[in-house]
């Protein structure tokens, strides 16, 4: 596996002559599963020297927010369709993790298929298991205790509360790009129908996710004039960045969305403020349950990011019955 496959300490995974994915080397293609910060380092540089930069079309657009990719290095794919790179195939599939997240299967010149998980939940829904000969699956909740056994049942709860809080006043939602507009889209799902009020990037953002075809009615930008008046109302949703929760206002009612939560629904963090265990990766459960649909026979498990790879490949290796290892 070591000889097919090279995950260095910068995040960087290489597989095959032509791709590195979710970080920089010196190869033709750079490969961005998604947009957050710790699968695009060094993006300049891989916009700089690399001969394209592949990824689903939202998610370069939203990049491009950022970041300057040239049209002629601009290689958006959507979904299963196979783009073939000097006898290399690559194919983008579905990850449920945020807007434009997409797992990799490149596949090689001798006919071996290497599969990349990257960040995702839900696996066999709104992830499709791949079946590769060699699969590299993300590791952030690879330990036993990361597990989140009421998962199927925060989005209901998260929206009842919601109800409820906007019955006293204003709410503001607190969370990281991808994710605020993951929430944004289930909300109006079931059924919260107070205007959306935010500005900056996450304003851009879901002005690009809209633009791509998902339902988020209703979003004003804060510092315009037909905002005021909503303002007035004091009947409003404000989204804002995670790392603004310490500025939080107590005239509202606030909500903080967390991955790092397993033993409790709703957390009560003050008199009106509240931490939501609402994560975008999966549990251990779930790391599990790809693990186990999946036919690759050999694993690995991608340690070039915070994460718990090794003790996720040594479980695998003692309780599944499929060689397993971490990198780098």
């Amino acid at each position: 596996m070591r000889d097919l496959v090279k995950i260095l300490p910068n995040g960087a995974i290489l597989v095959g002559n032509n791709f590195t994915i979710d970080g920089h080397h010196d190869r033709p293609f750079r490969v961005a599963t998604h947009f957050h910060a710790d699968h695009i380092k060094d993006l300049e540089k891989s916009i700089r020297i690399c001969q394209g930069i592949i990824a689903t079309s939202v998610t370069l657009e939203i990049l491009n927010l950022d970041y300057s990719i040239p049209p002629r290095k601009t290689f958006g794919v959507n979904y299963d369709i196979k783009l073939n790179i000097e006898d290399e195939n690559i194919t983008l599939k579905r990850a449920e993790h945020v807007i434009g997240s997409a797992q990799v299967l490149i596949e090689l010149k001798n006919g071996l298929q290497i599969g990349y998980t990257g960040d995702f939940k839900n696996p066999g829904k709104g992830t499709p298991i791949l079946n590769p000969d060699i699969l590299i699956i993300e590791a952030t909740y690879g330990r036993p205790e990361f597990k989140r056994p009421f998962k199927e049942d925060i989005e209901i709860l998260f929206a009842d509360y919601i109800r409820d809080a906007l019955m006293h006043g204003p709410v503001e939602i607190f969370g990281y790009h991808g994710k605020i507009q993951e929430i944004m889209i289930k909300l109006r799902e079931l059924g919260i129908d107070a205007p959306f009020i935010t500005n900056g990037k996450i304003y851009k953002i879901t002005n690009i996710v809209k633009k791509y075809g998902f339902k988020i009615t209703d979003v004003f930008e804060e510092n315009n004039r037909e905002t005021k008046e909503i303002l007035r109302d004091n009947w409003y949703i404000k989204f804002s960045h995670f790392n603004e929760f310490k500025r939080r206002r107590k005239t509202h009612f606030n909500f903080l969305l967390s991955g790092w939560e397993f033993n409790t629904l709703i957390k009560k963090i003050d008199e009106k403020s509240f931490l939501v265990p609402y994560s975008d990766h999966a549990d251990f459960d779930d790391l599990l349950y790809y693990v186990e649909n999946t036919s690759a026979k050999y694993i690995i498990t991608d340690g070039g990011r915070k994460g718990h790879s090794k003790e996720l490949a040594d479980y695998i290796s003692k309780n599944l019955g499929k060689i397993a290892i971490d990198m780098p």
